[in-house]
């Protein structure tokens, strides 16, 4: 019976049934004239050397000639046709591996680390694809070989064909348990291989730091590290298929050695001649070959199912709540915490919110303010459900967010970063990427209002500018600008703005805080931050601390009572009593 890996690969493998059956028919004539050869042989030994007849050799060899120069033709065919196919499954899986990755929740992203999802669609897809394009197609032509060269040596000889049968059960027997070790390697060895490329991915991703620090020894250590123990893993697997490949070959000499003796002893009884001697041989030698490639290829196809196993978890995995639920047919952008209790599931014993409770009424600015630690950021995940809280109940217009469609929930969220994180494309692009369907006046008109026309009629390239890798051709400043006019273009009804303008110098915080003002009008918005300057105009401040609401009110009475949080952050900001 088949394992729930095996037939999701075979329902891959059945979307190209067309192909394959092409691919299969031809096989079968690539084999077949493949397995006529040692008959011209055996013609050749038995009929024109004792002859010595110059027209029947030209016969002969014409025939061996066709029958070799269709089997390569055919061969080549179903070569083409394999791989072809297997490269479109493989293809059709990393698609679903990536759409599955892309819909799981985050807090599967939280225990799954980038250079290990990204060693599964790099490397485990890799493994998988020689599986279904080469390898699959190598075993049915080995397969094909060894069926047929049994059947024709039964036809030559069945006295010879019948004692090499003894050997069958024992290379079945270990190409049984070796493959059940080489599978379990497999899986192990690709898992090492994610870590090393996680490592490499944390390194590259952070090389200023790794600089910064003059860590690039230590670095390169921990990578050579990683991939020690890969190939520590990689050794053991190499080791059993070759102990597998060395049983097999030393049967395979047995049983040549013995055919040679009693197969001689036969002709030299009459019983066989020596073209048929000569013939069994060659067909024994096509199912040692035969044998032999399938010993190799059944390691390969072992490890293409233990990183298929790997894929097919994430592929199977389901996100922790579905994207169903209601949409509204109006929006407001009002919001409400009501006892809202949350625990990151990383660390589900720290309680980051404490039964929190608070309103944000549509159009109003409201700041959230407090230590860092204290829960500021983790409000901000929870209203575009990034994460469920583990007690109370979370309203969007009045209704509770679980009950909400979460696509289109977050459609109505536009959200500005402290380190916005932009797309390795044009700058365009990434305004574009709020509202894929906008015209080009609006993303010039969304460019122009949040002050980035500033510098990009400076580049030559102007908004077909590319931004390189997370945005690191532009400054701080130009980046969060960027990040400012595609939400505008998005055109959210709540507002999010986290640290936004925390790592800008003043002149770029200047034309930040322009375009965010713009940003703001006619929208519920809600501003996390450190500088208490950026929120002395917010309606309302929440001080947060310990997960708790300690104070609410507008800065000039938050300022005003020297008991409390806020003054005592005004304090330590501005180094004067106010």
């Amino acid at each position: 019976m088949a394992s729930p890996t095996q037939r999701r690969i075979f329902s891959l493998i059945n979307l190209e049934r067309t192909t394959l059956s092409w691919g299969l028919f031809f096989l079968a004539v690539s084999s077949v004239a493949g397995l006529i050869y040692p008959q011209f042989v055996r013609w050749l030994v038995d009929n024109v050397l004792t002859a010595k007849d110059y027209t029947l050799l030209n016969q002969v060899v014409l025939g061996l000639f066709v029958a070799l120069a269709v089997s390569m033709i055919a061969g080549n065919v179903r070569y083409y046709l394999f791989t072809l196919s297997g490269e479109r499954i493989v293809l059709k899986l990393r698609e679903q591996l990536y759409r599955s990755i892309l819909k799981q929740d985050i807090t599967f992203f939280d225990f799954n680390r980038t250079g290990e999802l990204m060693s599964r669609l790099s490397s485990d897809a890799t493994t998988l694809q020689n599986t279904v394009s080469v390898n699959i197609s190598q075993g049915l032509r080995n397969l094909a070989q060894v069926i047929g060269g049994f059947a024709f040596m039964f036809y030559t000889s069945w006295k010879l064909s019948a004692v090499l049968l003894i050997i069958i059960p024992p290379v079945a027997g270990m190409a049984f348990f070796f493959g059940r070790k080489i599978r379990a390697l497999s899986k192990n060895f690709q898992a090492t291989l994610a870590d090393s490329s996680i490592v490499a991915e944390e390194t590259i991703s952070g090389v200023r730091t790794v600089k910064s620090f003059v860590q690039e020894t230590n670095e390169v250590n921990r990578y050579e590290g990683a991939l020690t123990s890969a190939l520590s893993i990689a050794r053991q697997r190499i080791r059993v298929i070759a102990e597998f490949m060395t049983f097999a070959m030393v049967l395979g000499v047995t049983a040549i050695c013995f055919v040679l003796w009693f197969g001689g002893r036969e002709v030299i009884a009459g019983s066989l001649t020596s073209g048929e001697l000569v013939q069994f041989l060659l067909y024994l030698f096509v199912v040692a070959i035969g044998v032999g490639s399938l010993g190799s290829l059944w390691g390969d196809l072992m490890a293409g199912v233990g990183a298929s196993q790997r894929i097919f978890e994430i592929i199977e995995r389901e996100p922790a709540f579905a994207d169903t639920g209601r949409t509204l047919p109006t929006v407001r952008g009002e919001v409400e915490f009501s006892h809202v209790r949350f625990s990151y599931p990383t660390r589900s014993d720290v309680e980051v919110l404490t039964d929190l409770s608070f309103k944000i009424s549509a159009g109003q600015v409201i700041a959230f303010v407090g230590m860092s630690g204290g829960g500021k950021s983790t409000i901000a995940s929870l209203i575009p459900r990034f994460y469920d809280p583990t007690g109370g109940t979370i309203r969007f217009d009045g209704e509770p967010i679980t009950e909400l469609k979460a696509s289109w929930l977050r459609e109505q969220i536009g959200i500005v970063s402290q380190e916005p994180i932009l797309i390795s494309s044009t700058i365009e692009e990434n305004i574009r990427y709020g509202k894929p369907e906008a015209t080009d006046a609006e993303v010039l008109e969304a460019a122009k209002s949040a002050n980035t026309l500033e510098f990009i009629n400076k580049f030559p390239d102007g908004f077909k500018t590319r931004v390189g890798e997370r945005g690191i051709q532009l400054s701080g400043g130009q980046k969060q600008r960027v990040a400012i006019a595609r939400a505008l273009l998005k055109n959210p009804k709540l507002l999010i703005l986290d640290e936004a303008t925390s790592n800008l110098d003043t002149a770029s915080e200047h034309l930040v805080q322009d375009a965010l003002k713009i940003l703001m009008k006619g929208r519920t918005t809600m501003i996390i931050a450190h500088r208490l300057a950026t929120v002395k105009d917010a309606d309302s401040i929440f001080v947060i601390s310990g997960g708790s609401i300690l104070q609410t009110g507008r800065h000039e009475e938050l300022a005003a009572d020297k008991d409390g949080l806020y003054f005592k952050l005004l304090q330590r900001q501005f180094n004067e009593r106010i």
